[in-house]
């Protein structure tokens, strides 16, 4: 149910300047590529391969582990296609740099977005695999980020990984998983002229093409829709309170096993209350 929203939770979203926002905010992405056309061409320039038909786009599917704690992710756009090919399209704009050590040398790489995609995948093979199905059901998947920073350092303008023998590099694993990562930054640097009018247009809003004319335009739509707008504050309110409600669990369960250590160490219960600021549990008698 979505959050009921007050003046004073709307003040923030007010002075959004929602004529400034462009195709590489997360919420116009969405809107933008929730069209079977739109992703069709662009997942057919990206991995150039064939697609005979879009089954289905979800923008914002949710997934997660059936596992208690295990942590769920909203896939940005999730397509399938006819012959069951799974592609998360994931718009990224913000890196978290760190330092990693490679061959003794350091190098800045942007180490969360491989680990998320490396989860995204998890997910991904859990949805496919419904209980009784055997691993031969598994199907084609792909993750692709499209960043506006360089997440390798490199100056790729894409990164395509897939998973190979480290003695023979001819050999695949066969896992069925690829990882693709642009670059927008680098737009100028690949021969592909419809990627790096995308990836151009990603970066700088730049018009080159009858494809990235299509997506200003419908930018320009979606920017002037009252009720998506109102959808996006909505979203906004809703992740607001679960984020309140995930730290709140988190402050909670860091308490129990505070409690926990405190307990075996001795400590009365009406110590660990007011320690942790958990209510007092009864002692039992022994």
């Amino acid at each position: 149910m979505p959050v009921r929203k007050t003046g004073d939770d709307l003040k923030d979203f007010e002075r959004i300047d929602w004529d400034s926002l462009t195709f590489a905010n997360n919420y116009v992405f969405l809107e933008v590529m929730n069209n079977k056309k739109r992703c069709q061409y662009l997942i057919e320039k990206i991995l150039h391969i064939p697609i005979t038909k879009i089954l289905q786009i979800v923008a914002e599917r949710r997934t997660g582990s059936p596992r208690i704690g295990s942590k769920s992710i909203r896939l940005d756009v999730y397509v399938e296609t006819l012959d069951g090919t799974v592609i998360d399209l994931e718009m990224q704009v913000t890196g978290k740099g760190s330092t990693i050590y490679r061959d003794k040398e350091e190098e800045k790489v942007e180490r969360w977005l491989p680990l998320r995609t490396r989860y995204y995948q998890s997910l991904i093979s859990m949805d496919m695999l419904r209980r009784g199905m055997d691993y031969t059901e598994l199907r084609k998947s792909y993750v692709v980020f499209i960043c506006t920073f360089d997440p390798y350092g490199k100056g790729l303008p894409v990164y395509h990984f897939t998973n190979r023998c480290r003695e023979d590099g001819s050999l695949e694993m066969g896992g069925l998983t690829e990882n693709i990562f642009l670059n927008a930054k680098a737009a100028d640097k690949t021969d592909d002229k419809e990627v790096a009018a995308f990836l151009q247009y990603v970066n700088s809003g730049q018009i080159q093409n009858e494809f990235t004319q299509e997506i200003d335009d419908e930018t320009k739509r979606v920017r002037r829709d009252t009720d998506w707008r109102e959808r996006v504050v909505t979203w906004e309110m809703d992740l607001r309170v679960l984020k309140k409600e995930a730290r709140e669990e988190g402050k909670n369960e860091k308490a129990l096993e505070i409690a926990e250590a405190l307990r075996k160490k001795g400590m009365s219960e009406a110590e660990i209350a007011e320690v942790t600021g958990l209510p007092e549990k009864k002692e039992t008698l022994k």
